[in-house]
């Protein structure tokens, strides 16, 4: 067990699990790891990490605000229908890649002859959600980690400046990346 408290620039592992605002699982528990301190995580998530050590565990609970936001109207789209498999139906869940590089999630909504209507909000938006989060290793990160973070935080501001922090996709037949279940 290392001795280092996760702060600024350390490389930080962390275990989470994210639970809905009934209390259900809303995502299988997934390791990741980042460098603190460079906009990796929701900001309430980080500063509730900040000075814990390997081995500690903590629950964090969010508002909607705190966590994806309000569900926004204008994220739900109108797509041709040619853009997706011939078997879609509602509730289908695609992956498609942003202009950026990002993935986002498409929930199909409605499917008509010309379109079909998906949701691109962020599948908890609207709800206050719980993390359920276990620190499995704090260090020391390297020069290479905080570069790379450095320019993520980087595009992140450029898309926020230009507007894309929650950009519209423009959905083509090559984007659809593979279908959720």
């Amino acid at each position: 067990m290392s001795d280092f408290q996760v702060g600024p620039q350390t490389f930080v592992t962390i275990r989470y699990q994210v639970f809905d605002a009934e209390g259900e699982v809303a995502s299988v528990a997934e390791v990741m790891g980042f460098v603190f301190g460079m906009g990796g995580l929701l900001p309430e998530v980080e500063r509730a990490l900040d000075g814990r050590t390997t081995g500690d565990q903590l629950r964090v609970a969010l508002s909607e605000k705190q966590a994806y936001g309000s569900r926004n109207p204008k994220r739900i789209l109108e797509v041709d229908r040619e853009d997706f498999p011939d078997d879609v139906a509602p509730g289908d869940r695609f992956e498609v890649e942003n202009e950026h590089g990002g993935l986002l999630v498409l929930h199909v909504l409605d499917v008509q002859p010309e379109f079909v209507v998906v949701d691109t909000n962020h599948p908890l938006s609207g709800q206050a959600v719980e993390f359920s989060i276990e620190v499995m290793e704090v260090r020391p990160a390297s020069e290479d980690e905080i570069a790379g973070a450095l320019l993520c935080l980087e595009d992140d501001q450029t898309d926020s400046a230009h507007g894309a922090g929650h950009p519209v996709p423009d959905v083509a037949p090559s984007a659809l990346i593979r279908r959720r279940n």
